[in-house]
């Protein structure tokens, strides 16, 4: 298969998942627009509002599931875009596994591996296809992953703010609500004076610094990053600079993790195998999926190398989903895990979930998503709606 596309799924060691059968016989797709309380800026940009794609599928016996793309309106951080997903779910997935029978949701998962792209309208899908079967066979969906731990250690994400002194409450607020970790987000003129002064002001909590590919290969930017002790550099270069940021960790004690890089099993495992970093942030939307996350879990894991889950602006529907994938145990580091409080007015789940004073979020223990969806939100906020019925067998 292409690297452009999302690339078979290897298996590091023998993984049983559930068998249940999935035979969808109504989805659902709305797109929805979401206002943010505060504008967040990383080097991409400004964000000031939200459109995300929420996917409800129904099965033949009347058993909801849901999922989410977290699609933005340009290709800046992925190739998708809102639009693209809803392309890409109306006219190629869903009618292409609408009313079919697959033995479980792994299977179901396989069913557009000759597709290229589209990973996030995949993802959502597929997630529908995990939360029936966890509804159908009344078990946690973390339980359904493989999950193991209860809890999942929680950091925040800070982005690029107009002077130090906003970014420096903005921290101090958040580290007093329990976060356990801080990511600064960093662009060429607000890098390394930055960090010097975060870790000055909050020594002891565990830093560490986004680039989101804001930086050009061959210049001296993180020559005196070592100094710092930083937990991780994050994606300095381009997603396909593998070579690059070898040569860059080459020079480095500083793990660096790949973030945008990290598009496919294949790809991850060569970028590990060449070097190019030490650490992933496995984010299921960009994978294509939870059962392509697993397997850059597995994979990782077999290596001793540490992965954490990172976040897409997801609401709770995409976060629950999150949430029992970093149950796995090779989750070690903090994950973004933000609750949508501090993004949206209102969160798509009703009760959502928060932080605790521990610094953790609970893993759900409720079959299907984890939380209850306000169906209600998703209809007032939606922009678009299309629906779709299997058709008569």
């Amino acid at each position: 298969m292409s690297e452009t596309g999302a690339g078979p799924v290897p298996a590091t060691a023998p993984r049983r998942h559930p068998e249940v059968p999935i035979r969808l016989a109504r989805v659902t797709v709305y797109s929805v627009e979401l206002p943010l309380i505060m504008a967040f800026r990383t080097a991409h940009g400004n964000t000031t509002s939200r459109r995300t794609t929420i996917v409800r599928a129904e099965d033949t016996d009347g058993v909801v599931g849901w999922g989410e793309a977290p699609a933005g309106s340009l290709p800046t951080y992925t190739a998708d875009t809102e639009r693209s997903t809803w392309y890409a779910l109306t006219e190629l997935l869903v009618p292409l596994v609408l009313g079919r029978t697959f033995p479980g949701p792994a299977d179901f998962a396989l069913a557009w591996d000759s597709y290229q792209g589209y990973h996030l309208a995949r993802h959502a899908l597929e997630c529908c296809a995990w939360t029936i079967a966890s509804e159908r066979l009344g078990r946690p969906l973390a339980e359904l992953f493989g999950g193991e731990q209860t809890a999942i250690l929680t950091g925040e994400s800070f982005g690029i703010e107009e002077g130090l002194p906003a970014l420096m409450r903005e921290i101090e607020n958040r580290l007093a609500q329990g976060f356990m970790r801080i990511k600064v987000k960093i662009m060429p003129g607000w890098d390394m004076d930055v960090l010097r002064a975060v870790a000055a002001a909050f020594p002891g909590v565990p830093l560490m610094a986004d680039a989101n590919t804001g930086y050009e290969p061959g210049g001296d930017e993180f020559a005196a990053i070592d100094d710092l002790g930083l937990l991780m550099l994050e994606q300095p270069f381009a997603g396909d600079a593998l070579s690059e940021l070898a040569d860059l960790q080459a020079r480095l004690r500083t793990r660096i993790c790949l973030d945008e890089s990290a598009t496919t099993p294949g790809i991850t495992r060569a970028a590990l195998r060449i070097g190019a970093g030490r650490i992933v942030n496995v984010k299921p939307p960009r994978l294509a999926g939870p059962l392509r996350a697993m397997a850059v879990h597995d994979d990782c894991r077999e290596r001793d190398v540490p992965v954490w889950c990172g976040g897409m602006f997801e609401t709770g529907i995409g976060r629950g989903v999150n949430l029992a994938l970093a149950s796995l145990p090779g989750f070690t580091l903090p994950a973004d895990m933000s609750p949508a409080r501090l993004f949206y007015a209102e969160d798509l789940v009703d009760p959502t979930f928060d932080i605790q004073k521990d610094g953790t979020i609970p893993v759900p223990q409720r079959p299907g998503l984890g939380f209850p969806v306000a169906e209600k939100r998703i209809r007032r906020y939606a922009v678009d709606t299309w629906d779709s019925r299997a058709p008569a067998s």
